[in-house]
């Protein structure tokens, strides 16, 4: 997908991009001289109308209205309801853009999928117009995609929590509030993850994160109805996924895999054993087909893209001492994170497609054997 965008952003692409998955859900998005200007999606749970009641910008009437509106019309929904005078034109604007950012991202979370890019222009019924950097998806994408893996590792669709006595504290860091306490209005220990996603008119990913705060504040417990026999299947075969992906590589994928169980079952040992191979096994493989330590790292996109990315702040602090001149080595050295932590930071940029290494030296080993007899 990072591939994909950046293709279509560099290439200043104009047209459709259709993206389906194994289940024929399709995402449908407009560019415009490499910037989104719209998505659209077949998902019935996330089309824009329950969306906005959610966000409380109109009512079911008003949404009733427009779409009886829109079917004779073909018009968007939006543009009707800002018509209307039901909601701001910046409002509609701001949420779409929320929207195509939720719809994209969470394609970086398909197992499989197919794509068609149709050049063509923008069809003259969406009247309102976002206009998206694509690096901002890519970045926002990569991340998802990477905490997904520890989200899913400890939380499943049919399992049920159940609130504490803990009330929500808004003064602590939560990557969505709104969306935690939404999620946590739910959680009665009667309905399932996978039936929360269902209610709600939002991704997967936003839902999961949620229920990870909460649980992490310890606002929700556990009140699975399946027996410990069952937990210890489903476990087993998480670790036995981790494992996998190990074995092929998806080193970043199995280390959150494990880390997610890891925390949600301390003590286990053999949790900890295989979270410190897959460790070692990553940092090997960076060194030897990514970037060395003295490879020195630029950033591929320009800087007023820069301020609006959603980073981590440890990706945050790599992208601010990236200046052409310091290698990963220099930067790691000076970095508040462990050097573990910094090199995971730089595979997410360097995967985000943000930065790059233009002269990257082949590692010791590999130099020796291509060296010319």
């Amino acid at each position: 997908m990072a591939d994909l965008i950046q293709w279509a952003r560099t290439a200043q692409r104009t047209g459709i991009l259709k993206l389906s998955d194994e289940s024929k859900k399709e995402v449908q998005v407009t560019f415009k001289d490499g910037r989104i200007v719209y998505s659209r999606t077949n998902d019935a749970r996330e089309k824009v109308g329950p969306y906005l009641l959610h966000r409380g910008l109109c009512n079911e009437a008003d949404i009733d209205e427009a779409m009886a509106i829109q079917r004779t019309t073909g018009s968007m929904l939006a543009s009707i309801l800002v018509h209307a005078g039901k909601m701001t034109e910046k409002q509609a604007l701001d949420v779409l853009a929320e929207k195509t950012v939720e719809d994209l991202c969470d394609i970086f979370l398909w197992s499989d999928g197919t794509f068609l890019f149709e050049p063509k222009p923008p069809s003259p019924s969406a009247a309102l117009r976002i206009n998206l950097d694509p690096i901002l998806v890519v970045v926002e994408g990569v991340r998802r995609a990477e905490v997904w893996n520890r989200l899913t590792a400890f939380i499943h669709r049919n399992g049920f929590y159940e609130a504490t006595d803990i009330p929500i504290d808004e003064t602590l860091p939560w990557e969505d509030l709104a969306m935690a306490k939404r999620v946590h209005a739910l959680l009665d220990g009667n309905i399932a993850v996978g039936e929360v996603i269902e209610k709600l008119p939002f991704s997967r990913y936003k839902i999961y994160r949620a229920v990870s705060e909460l649980i992490e504040k310890a606002n929700v417990r556990r009140s699975d109805v399946t027996g410990v026999v069952d937990r210890e299947q489903r476990l087993r075969r998480k670790i036995e996924d981790s494992r996998a992906a190990a074995g092929s590589g998806r080193f970043t994928e199995a280390m959150e895999m494990l880390r997610g169980l890891a925390d949600t079952n301390p003590g286990r040992q053999d949790l900890l054993d295989d979270l410190v191979a897959v460790t070692d096994d990553f940092r090997r493989a960076i060194y030897e087909h990514n970037f060395t330590l003295d490879d020195v790292p630029v950033i591929t996109i320009s800087s007023d893209a820069i301020p609006s990315m959603n980073l981590a702040p440890a990706d945050a602090f790599v992208m601010s001492r990236i200046d052409g001149r310091m290698s990963v080595r220099s930067i790691l050295k000076i970095s508040p994170v462990p050097e573990f932590d910094g090199l995971r930071s730089f595979k997410r940029l360097l995967n985000a497609k943000v930065i790059d290494f233009p002269h990257r030296r082949m590692p010791v080993e590999n130099a020796k054997e291509k060296a010319p007899k």
